[in-house]
């Protein structure tokens, strides 16, 4: 029952106010611009659509439909997602311990292509 709590818990306490909190972040957007943006109604809806999720699965612990294992597999899943949503635009810096072709221009002769011209 461990994970099953832990799930229970991470979802009512953590993630339904967390998307709720960023529906009325984005219900205020659009009260102050008199109008939604398509951006902003896909948005919300999207977020909607995650806290209606969130509340099933909510229900199906409460069913005890979620077994131990598949608790653990979703607290888990959840909770990796949030840490990755922390990260945020990491993964736009670039890396160069990430590029092993680096050195491959090294290969060109740029002589040869001031012959091309």
């Amino acid at each position: 029952m461990a994970y099953i709590a832990q799930l229970k818990h991470l979802i009512q306490n953590e993630l339904i106010p967390e998307v709720e909190e960023h529906i009325d972040d984005i219900f205020e957007s659009i009260a102050s611009a008199k109008d939604a943006t398509p951006q902003e109604r896909a948005q919300l809806e999207d977020m909607q659509a995650l806290r209606d999720e969130y509340k099933e699965l909510v229900k199906e612990i409460q069913a005890g439909d979620i077994d131990e294992e598949e608790a653990e597999q979703l607290y888990t899943e959840l909770t990796s997602m949030r840490e990755d949503d922390g990260e945020g635009d990491d993964d736009l810096m670039y890396d160069d311990e990430e590029d092993e072709d680096e050195d491959d221009y090294d290969e060109f002769d740029l002589e040869d292509e001031d012959d091309q011209y």
